[in-house]
């Protein structure tokens, strides 16, 4: 397995796959990507597209973020991981501009094989000097338990809760990790 870092996916020879990871992963997403305009989207509640419906929009936004992609032995592509680099929000206000997280997706037959802890590792560690910063942040939603679970075990801290902000009883979270 190995891991490459893209500033911009258009016109990379990764495009087209991970699109099909992403159409992969869209209905696991609360919301799902399909009914979204954005990664960065604020309002969440609400949202629905037809399960048929694919995430065009959504992946026109991703396509300029920065990308850290996961390689199997063939060079075929196993997940991804996107994000901002300089974000801030008001929800993260404290601690100012930060590498933001917007998606993670690895192939189904591809999961639980230590990918997400490897591309949260290389973003804490392993990035271009150019895009280092002193914190990552991400945001969730209060039901998704695996990904709550990995972000406490990598040490992550609990920013700022929306209450019901994608549905009554699902709040997103966010979290933030000083490198």
């Amino acid at each position: 397995m190995s891991i490459v870092f893209v500033e911009a996916l258009d016109k990379t020879p990764y495009e087209q796959a991970v699109w099909e990871i992403l159409c992969e992963c869209d209905q696991e997403f609360l919301p799902s990507l399909s009914s979204r305009e954005s990664s960065s989207q604020k309002i969440l509640g609400g949202l629905e597209a037809p399960k048929t419906l694919l995430p065009y929009r959504y992946f026109e936004v991703m396509k300029t973020q920065n990308y850290i992609i996961t390689l199997d032995e063939s060079s075929g592509i196993t997940g991804f991981m996107t994000f901002i680099h300089k974000y801030a929000c008001e929800e993260l206000a404290d601690i100012g501009i930060s590498n933001y997280i917007t998606t993670i997706c690895v192939r189904k037959n591809h999961r639980n094989q230590g990918l997400l802890k490897q591309m949260y590792g290389y973003i804490e560690k392993d990035l271009p000097n150019s895009y280092k910063l002193p914190y990552v942040s991400t945001r969730t939603w209060s039901t998704n338990t695996h990904h709550l679970a990995a972000l406490h075990n990598l040490g992550f801290t609990e920013a700022y809760i929306l209450k019901n902000h994608r549905g009554e009883g699902i709040d997103t979270i966010y979290f933030y990790k000083e490198l």
